[in-house]
């Protein structure tokens, strides 16, 4: 990832830790190679460059006093404009300097996760209304390191051909593999929408299997709404995000809502979610090279199973990527 691509990459939103964990400390996070950290004032979450600005010492080793943050190492306090309000050494009546301050992120809450965007916001954060609905149960899974590129990660939750090789009995049928035909594929503007069918086990009934309708709704650089609709009408629907955390490591969330077994816990849900994560992960991590190459000669392509990954390069091309992701 070169530089130009890093910092393209650095004007879109991506979650960097769960809202639970953000609490009266605070909170390292890493984006984009940027070491982040997150503290809580007034309320609301601040992200700031965890940096501070006299001698370098990581601002997430310290503290929140009132509604300030404060260095561990000389006691330097900021506050949420990230301008320092305090320096202990120093007779309160001597001015502080102006560039005394460090550098703020964007920041923001939404499906109980914290965004963060370390330039100037291209796209908002994907909209589901169902998260906020009455009749849906919402749960996260994630944080989920995987050490790989976040695109290899978003290709891999997009890719239908592996289902049922890595996935048999729960996501796909390895007796009885299907032919994957040229999906339909509609595009616009940073993001594309295709659909399939699935073999699917139950998430609440284990040995019941059914063939589902699968909806993925694919808004670069990395996030997906995806749907897996049920033959009766039972729907899981679930906002999928990878934050690139550096070259060749990456971070997974997803929030997810279902209409049925409002009453049970979603034990059930987030086990088999971290199981397929996991039958992914070391096959993904294994990919070489780690980050997706967005070259066409680098790898081979063949039309039909692999379609949406190619309109996912292809569309990595028209976003401005030039480097391997």
């Amino acid at each position: 990832m070169d530089e130009a691509t890093r910092a393209l990459l650095a004007n879109y939103w991506y979650p960097v830790a769960l809202s639970s964990e953000v609490r009266d400390k605070p909170v390292a996070a890493r984006l984009l190679d940027k070491q982040v950290v997150l503290w809580r004032s007034h309320g609301s979450i601040n992200a700031f460059n965890d940096l501070c600005i006299h001698r370098g010492t990581r601002l997430s080793l310290g503290w929140i006093q009132g509604n300030e943050l404060v260095c561990p190492y000389h006691g330097w306090c900021y506050g949420r404009d990230g301008q320092v309000t305090r320096i202990p050494a120093i007779p309160n009546d001597r001015p502080i300097p102006g560039k005394a301050r460090t550098l703020k992120y964007q920041c923001t809450e939404r499906y109980g996760l914290v965004f963060v965007c370390l330039g100037s916001p291209k796209l908002p954060i994907y909209d589901v209304p169902e998260f906020e609905q009455q009749g849906f149960g919402v749960h996260i899974v994630g944080p989920a390191h995987w050490k790989t590129g976040a695109a290899r990660s978003m290709e891999n939750f997009m890719d239908e051909a592996h289902l049922p090789w890595v996935h048999p009995g729960a996501l796909g049928n390895r007796d009885a593999v299907p032919i994957i035909p040229r999906r339909e594929v509609k595009e616009r503007n940073s993001a594309f929408y295709f659909e399939c069918n699935s073999e699917v086990r139950s998430r609440t009934d284990a040995g019941k299997v059914t063939l589902n309708r699968l909806t993925y709704d694919i808004v670069l650089p990395f996030s997906v709404y995806h749907e897996n609709i049920y033959p009766n009408g039972d729907r899981v629907i679930d906002l999928f995000f990878v934050s690139p955390d550096s070259e060749r490591e990456s971070t997974r969330y997803m929030v997810v809502g279902r209409n049925f077994a409002l009453d049970e816990p979603p034990d059930k849900l987030i086990r088999f979610t971290n199981e397929i994560w996991e039958q992914d992960r070391a096959l993904v991590e294994s990919q070489r090279p780690e980050e997706l190459p967005v070259d066409w000669k680098a790898e081979l392509h063949i039309g039909g199973p692999d379609g949406p990954s190619m309109v996912y390069r292809k569309k990595l091309i028209e976003l401005g990527v030039k480097d391997d992701l």
